[in-house]
């Protein structure tokens, strides 16, 4: 978002403010004791995506046939999670809201301060990687977490209101994620032509290792596995500009990053549509067996 335009730039703004809103205005105390039981998530969270992700970033820019900006590029995408477009896509699957959300809000937030260290360490150069860290908190705590605790806030006051406002912000969440998509598609294409077809095949092979990592790591339930799998092959591309813009100044490291963005988001988009799939036949099922028992235990 930092090389965009500024009704993109706002519009994302509005995105994640609403997503995160909505996600606090479904979330009950129970739902956090939920989640602060499930250490184990988080705890795969994180390997997921500071140590396996990254090995397999090394090995891919060391082994395929990238130039080296491409390259760079995706060192830094693999040492970089925490992509906020999961969003639009994991807070779909029921039951799974708050598990994308605070994947997202901590991948984030760690990668702010662990991923110019992760990038220093597995950069072949001898790199100086910096980062504005007073503005990436900043943007962390505006666009993230205080939605997402006002959400709980109203929740905790007016049920019935949070009820009604969070499907607004779903809708609007979707809205603005799609004229985002749509107004710089432009950009994003022109950045895949400059990258080249090898670059392209390399990124959507990174995306489906790294999605497969995230769907290993996360756990016996489907909807966890298929958030921590949406979280895992969304790097944070925002975050990535950002250290590149200040670390690589003189590389071209920002056009193959830029069509990342692009590139990460169908395989997210066909995982979600499969499990919304799978609901929906699941539960009509679960409907037909019922009125089957139903007519059955009339018949008698």
């Amino acid at each position: 978002m930092f090389v965009m335009d500024t009704l993109p730039r706002m519009l994302v703004f509005v995105f994640l403010i609403s997503a995160m809103l909505g996600v606090g205005m479904q979330t009950t105390a129970g739902d956090l004791r939920s989640l602060l039981q499930a250490r184990g998530f988080l705890v795969r969270c994180l390997i997921a995506n500071f140590v396996v992700v990254p090995i397999v970033g090394v090995v891919m820019a060391s082994t395929l046939p990238l130039r080296p900006e491409a390259a760079t590029a995706l060192l830094l995408l693999a040492c970089t999670p925490g992509g906020l477009s999961a969003l639009q896509f994991a807070t779909r699957l029921k039951g799974a809201s708050l598990f994308a959300a605070s994947s997202a809000l901590v991948m984030t937030l760690v990668a702010v301060f662990l991923s110019p260290v992760l990038l220093a360490v597995v950069h072949p150069g001898n790199i100086s990687v910096k980062i504005p860290y007073g503005r990436a908190l900043a943007f962390v705590a505006v666009f993230l977490l205080l939605p997402l605790l006002a959400g709980m806030f109203v929740r905790s006051r007016k049920e019935r209101l949070a009820k009604t406002v969070s499907k607004l912000c779903a809708v609007l969440g979707a809205i603005t994620f799609v004229l985002v998509v749509i107004l710089v598609m432009a950009f994003r294409k022109d950045a895949m032509n400059n990258v080249g077809k090898e670059a392209v095949v390399c990124m959507l092979l990174f995306v489906m290792v790294s999605m497969t990592v995230g769907w290993l790591l996360g756990g016996p339930a489907k909807e966890t596995r298929a958030v921590l799998a949406t979280v895992t092959g969304m790097r944070h591309v925002a975050l990535c500009l950002l250290i590149a813009l200040e670390t690589f100044p003189d590389q071209s490291v920002q056009t193959p990053l830029v069509a990342f963005s692009a590139l990460m988001l169908p395989p997210s988009l066909l995982l979600t549509a499969y499990m919304l799939v799978r609901d929906r036949l699941a539960k009509k099922s679960d409907v037909s067996a019922q009125t089957a028992l139903q007519i059955s235990g009339r018949s008698r």
